[in-house]
C-alpha cells in the first residue's frame, strides 16, 4: 500500500470514528429530551397539607355537659366538643375533660350525631333533642356521656375515644385532637385522630394518618372556627 493510500485509510477511519461519537452524543441528548419530556407530562404528586391549628375557645367559655358544634378542618366537617366533667384519659383543659369529635357516623355517614350527657343532666323540657331518642337508648348507660346518631340507633361512648357501644357502626368516631394552652386557657384543634376515618374517601378502621390527611386535597381548610351552642 503506498503513502497516499495509507494516508486515505487513516483520514476515513477518523471521520467514522468522529461520525460514531457525534451519533452517541446524539443519541444521549435524545434520551435528555425523552425525560424531560416525560418528567413534563407525568402526573404531579400533590402534596398532602398539615392540619390547621385552630383556636377554638377558651376554658373559661364553655360549660360543662353542654354540646357546641364547630367546623375542622374544612367547613363541611361538622365537629361537636363537650366538657365532659370528669377526666377522660384523651381529654384536654385543666381538669382533662374536655373532648371533640366529628359529627358524621361511622355507618351510614349521617351528618347528624348527637350529644347525649348522664342521667342527672337529661332534662328533656331544657334539651328537646332528647325527645327524639328512644328511652331505652338513655337508660342503656345512665352515668356515660353518650354520643347518638338517630339514623340508625348507632350509640358511641365518649369517655372511650368513640368507641361504638351499639348500632350497625363498627369503626368508632373520628376523634378531633385538641391542645390545651396551659398560660391563656385556649384550645386548639391540631389534628383528626385515627383509626376513625369519617368522611366518604376514606378506607374505615385506618391506622394510616397520612390516609385520613387525604380528606383535606383539594377543599380550603379553615384558618378559623367557631363555637355554636346547641340546646
Amino acid at each position: 500500500m503506498s503513502h497516499a493510500e495509507h494516508g486515505e485509510e487513516r483520514v476515513s477511519q477518523e471521520r467514522r470514528t468522529a461520525l460514531k461519537i457525534i451519533t452517541s452524543l446524539s443519541f444521549i441528548v435524545g434520551l435528555g429530551g425523552v425525560a424531560s419530556l416525560l418528567k413534563s407530562i407525568s402526573p404531579a404528586v400533590l402534596e398532602i397539607p398539615e392540619w390547621p391549628r385552630v383556636r377554638l375557645t377558651n376554658v373559661n367559655e364553655i360549660k360543662p355537659k353542654t354540646w357546641y358544634i364547630f367546623s375542622y378542618p374544612t367547613k363541611d366537617i361538622p365537629c361537636l366538643l363537650v366538657k365532659a366533667g370528669k377526666s377522660i384519659s384523651s381529654g384536654a383543659g385543666p381538669d382533662k375533660d374536655i373532648i371533640a369529635y366529628v359529627m358524621i357516623c361511622q355507618h351510614a355517614r349521617y351528618y347528624g350525631t348527637i350529644y347525649i350527657p348522664p342521667e342527672e343532666a337529661r332534662d328533656p323540657e331544657k334539651l328537646t333533642y332528647l325527645k327524639t331518642v328512644p328511652p331505652n337508648i338513655l337508660e342503656l348507660y345512665p352515668d356515660k356521656n353518650l354520643l347518638y346518631c338517630p339514623a340508625h340507633a348507632a350509640l358511641y361512648d365518649l369517655e372511650k375515644d368513640g368507641e361504638v357501644l351499639t348500632g350497625p357502626p363498627f369503626c368508632s368516631l373520628c376523634k378531633v385532637v385538641l391542645e390545651y394552652d396551659e398560660t391563656s386557657g385556649d384550645i386548639y384543634a391540631v389534628a383528626l385522630a385515627p383509626p376513625a376515618p369519617a368522611v366518604p374517601g376514606v378506607t374505615q378502621c385506618s391506622n394510616n394518618p397520612e390516609e385520613l390527611k387525604r380528606i383535606m386535597l383539594g377543599k380550603k381548610l379553615v384558618t378559623e372556627t367557631f363555637l355554636e351552642e346547641k340546646i
